[in-house]
């Protein structure tokens, strides 16, 4: 049975595997967030990086921003109580 105060998807095992004993109890639950966001992101550059783009902004500075974005999110994963 799904225990209602974890994120859709997510397990106790998925917690226990990942998060340290004394972590609190947001950090799944952000985390689950986070990857969600970076999901998305790794598909829009999935599209885009499929376009060509020429004007102000070219391809390669929009591939580049979400390049930078998708490192934050990764960053953000791997240590989320340092954003707190």
């Amino acid at each position: 049975m799904h225990d209602p105060y974890l994120p859709a998807g997510c397990t106790q095992a998925d917690i226990d595997a990942r998060f340290e004993p004394g972590e609190p109890g947001w950090v799944a639950s952000y985390v689950t967030q986070l990857q969600h966001r970076l999901d998305r992101l790794e598909a829009t550059r999935a599209e885009f990086a499929a376009d060509r783009f020429e004007g102000t902004y070219d391809g390669m500075d929009i591939l580049g921003y979400l390049d930078d974005e998708m490192e934050t999110v990764r960053m953000a994963m791997a240590h989320p109580q340092d954003t707190d």
